[in-house]
């Protein structure tokens, strides 16, 4: 990354704020999620539980989530845009933030909505400007192709180019796309320039894009709700268990010691040597017996009178579970989940709903800043999807609810509440309906498994009887 950020520096003629602790910490972190942890020995291996908090966050976090943008023609193409990363990637992008810190989404410039939206990771990318709230202005982007021997690398600048003063106050800036490509024969350096029309992916690429009245950038960065202590100056940021690292170490030591005492739980039989030995008939040698695995030779330490001594090791089972779960609960608590959300034991025992939301707290607040997170990089993505619709694909302007202020998130995302099952969202719903405000239809397909065409089989045969209860009786007789 240092080689690139020289390189980027002197072809654009800016500085790069990108730390050098934050890209230290980046590589920790995906060593620590690929099962290559630093504390890996001979004797201490991972149970990769780094990685399995990022999954359990992003599925948390995704719960049943939907986005809803409507308001026009383009608010529909938007739509498509958002739905397929809703369908295809969000969880496995949320899950790659939660272990970088971060994760940019970006339109790609292609107007075909399943690959409209680009995901950059940390290493990726280059911070070159912020603002003082932390909020990411200008960034370069990193994109690699390999063909052959060679390396081909585009550059791409994303900035502001005038300040708000230059456009008037109200007024938005004015913000340009940069792009430049290289070619080389090795991965450790750019290279030289080369046309973007040299390779067939970058063609249709503009070398150089100015775009009028833009409120903020044209990506979203979905950021970890986590204080960033590595570095405070730097934008990005953490990565769920970068508070808890020390606890992740001291994990896979208390699993691997558990696995060890299991492993040496085998029965051994030792006997002596000397009964082990028999006699060849024919040359008179003495050799040595084929031994099952749990049977072991001693020379010396076996009383002549008693050639057979048995091993039979204690397993700590009970000590060592405690002490992993102690370990589980700290996990928890640093990397902002209740205590005992993950245990090596299923938990026992009843709890009222009440108990379960107290107990539950932190989890849930702890999502649902995650979650406000990714709301506020999806509203982000589609502004940039709007205006890029106005620049590249010549679309006319229209209504995006999502961009609207005054439309309430609620309007726009949805996402499971954590705390309720379904049985109580099948009351719930149930009772509102008994009220006349929540869709028959909604609950019979939602809740009771109904397709359409049954629901409307239904609605006939109670119509039919209505209409005939209406003449007389359920048959129409007096």
């Amino acid at each position: 990354m240092n080689l690139f950020k020289i390189s980027a520096e002197k072809e654009f003629n800016v500085d790069i704020i990108s730390s050098d602790l934050m890209e230290m910490a980046q590589i920790e972190w995906q060593h620590i999620i690929k099962g290559r942890p630093y504390w890996m020995s001979k004797n201490v291996r991972t149970i990769n539980f780094a990685k399995f908090l990022c999954y359990y966050t992003s599925k948390k976090t995704c719960l049943d989530l939907n986005v809803t943008i409507s308001g026009s023609d383009r608010a529909d193409y938007i739509n498509q845009c958002i739905g397929a990363m809703i369908q295809k990637s969000i969880r496995d992008k949320v899950e790659d933030a939660c272990g970088a810190g971060g994760i940019i989404f970006k339109p790609s410039g292609t107007y075909n909505p399943a690959g409209a939206i680009d995901y950059v990771m940390p290493g990726s990318f280059a911070v070159t400007e912020k603002n003082s709230n932390g909020d990411i202005l200008g960034v370069i982007f990193i994109d690699r192709q390999i063909k052959g021997d060679n390396y081909y690398t585009r550059l791409e600048y994303q900035h502001f180019t005038s300040s708000i003063s230059d456009d008037g106050e109200g007024v938005g800036r004015t913000y340009t796309i940069e792009n430049k490509a290289f070619r080389s024969k090795g991965s450790d350096s750019l290279g030289r320039s080369i046309a973007l029309a040299d390779v067939p992916e970058w063609k249709n690429i503009p070398e150089s894009v100015t775009i009028s009245n833009v409120e903020k950038p044209l990506f979203g960065y979905f950021k970890m709700p986590y204080n960033n202590t590595i570095d405070y100056t730097s934008p990005e940021g953490v990565a769920v268990f970068a508070n808890c690292i020390e606890e992740l170490c001291n994990l896979d030591v208390a699993w691997s010691r558990k696995d060890d005492e299991v492993d040496d739980s085998q029965h051994i039989t030792f006997i002596d040597e000397n009964a082990l030995m028999k006699r060849d008939k024919n040359t008179g040698d003495k050799e040595r017996l084929e031994l099952p695995r749990f049977v072991k030779g001693l020379r010396m330490g076996v009383e002549a009178s008693n050639t057979v001594n048995e091993h039979v090791p204690t397993l700590l089972t009970e000590q060592r579970v405690a002490d992993i779960n102690s370990i589980l609960s700290m996990i928890s608590t640093k990397a902002g989940f209740s205590q005992g959300q993950f245990v090596l034991d299923r938990k026992t025992g009843i709890a009222t709903a009440t108990e379960i939301e107290s107990d539950d707290s932190e989890t849930v607040e702890t999502i649902t800043d995650i979650r406000n997170a990714l709301k506020t990089a999806i509203k982000d993505l589609v502004y940039a999807l709007d205006k890029y619709c106005d620049v590249f694909f010549n679309m006319p302007s229209g209504y995006v609810n999502a961009l609207d202020e005054s439309v309430a998130d609620e309007d726009v995302f949805y996402f499971k509440d954590l705390l309720a099952s379904f049985e109580q969202d099948r009351t719930r719903a149930y009772q509102l309906m008994m009220n006349g405000v929540y869709s028959k239809r909604k609950y019979l397909k939602e809740y009771e498994g109904f397709n359409d065409k049954e629901i409307d089989e239904m609605f006939a045969e109670c119509d039919e009887e209505n209409a005939g209860e209406d003449k007389g009786g359920l048959y129409g007789e007096e």
